[in-house]
């Protein structure tokens, strides 16, 4: 983040200057979100916390060009988004698989949409796969894998297109603690080998702690940012699983919830 976060020789990979939503409709309008300024630079792993309705899905589909902003302006590596970028990534709550598809088709899916599959594409997407531990699935069908099996195949579609900013929706939700804390360690084993900017929307406070660089607190109908949260450098540089263990934890968890709570 600009304020204190990130490494400053890097470029700004996102940028919101004073955006705001508005949703109209025939009988009523909805504002969503208020105006909202951050900038985010490239290698950030960056999370948006907060009460459901803050407005923290709408700051992402407004990043991802799948909708406009009512005012202000959004830029992704100072270009400004007026529709969905090929460099962005996108992985919702839903794996949304294609069940009568094999694994391997699911996962070039992305590539077939960007016209850019090729031998040496789904050879990338393969490995790729292979590496999450699920190379031996390949044939399979979605309905022959568990949900965090599926979780990980998901990903795999997401990472495939080689991304430069990685958006997750609550990707771990539907998955038990159990494999919740699997795919989080997979995922930030993944992010050490492949430089990636990462904005994450969740309601687990522990996930963003766990994970994220930068935590931002969203409150408020409509939405705003009412808190910027650095997360310190031992729990940046510790596994998901560690950093939960680490004595400044649970006084930063906290913290967070006292800022929800305001």
């Amino acid at each position: 983040m600009s304020e204190g976060g990130g490494t400053v020789s890097e470029p700004i990979a996102i940028e919101a200057k004073r955006i705001t939503k508005t949703y109209l409709s025939i009988q009523d309008e909805i504002h969503a979100v208020n105006p909202i300024t951050f900038q985010i630079r490239h290698g950030e792993f960056v999370s948006l916390v907060g009460s459901s309705g803050c407005g923290k899905s709408t700051i992402l589909s407004l990043v991802a060009g799948l909708i406009p902003p009512t005012s202000g302006t959004l830029r992704i590596f100072g270009e400004k988004v007026l529709a969905p970028s090929n460099r962005l990534g996108y992985m919702l709550q839903q794996d949304c698989l294609l069940d009568w598809r094999t694994v391997e088709d699911n996962i070039t899916l992305g590539l077939e949409f960007r016209r850019q599959k090729s031998e040496r594409t789904k050879s990338r997407a393969r490995a790729l796969l292979q590496e999450l531990g699920l190379g031996h699935t390949l044939k399979l069908l979605p309905s022959q894998l568990s949900g965090g099996m599926r979780q990980r195949v998901a990903l795999v579609r997401t990472l495939a297109v080689q991304p430069d900013i990685l958006l997750l929706d609550e990707p771990f939700s539907a998955v038990d603690y159990q494999n919740k804390i699997y795919l989080e360690e997979l995922l930030m084993n993944v992010l050490s080998k492949r430089k990636m900017t990462v904005l994450l929307v969740t309601h687990d406070l522990e996930e963003a702690l766990a994970l994220s660089d930068t935590i931002l607190v969203m409150g408020g109908q409509p939405g705003t940012i009412r808190h910027t949260l650095k997360v310190p450098k031992e729990l940046q540089s510790a596994a998901p699983l560690e950093s939960r263990s680490k004595s400044s934890f649970r006084p930063l968890l906290n913290d967070l919830w006292k800022e929800m709570e305001r």
